[in-house]
């Protein structure tokens, strides 16, 4: 029941406000997150790279936002063994 509806969500925000506006980017993040909570780490990656990848151009390295997308891409690759991108 999630899925469409944080779809719904990030196409929305896509639309109305661009792909890198940080509020879609919070929409990018939530649907990674899904996905990994599924152990859909393959489409999860992409998502957490592209949040992390937005913020930092719109928020900066150090902005909260950034950093807690930095720790859910982290913690993924950690969950994949992918210990030295992590």
């Amino acid at each position: 029941e999630a899925e469409p509806l944080l779809r719904r969500a990030l196409e929305g925000r896509e639309r109305q406000l661009g792909v890198n506006h940080p509020s879609t980017l919070t929409s990018v993040n939530n649907l990674a997150a899904l996905f990994q909570a599924q152990g859909k780490l393959g489409e999860a990656e992409p998502l957490y790279r592209r949040a992390l990848e937005g913020q930092e151009k719109q928020l900066g390295a150090n902005h909260p936002e950034t950093l807690t997308s930095v720790n859910n891409l982290a913690q993924m690759l950690k969950t994949q063994g992918k210990l030295g991108e992590a």
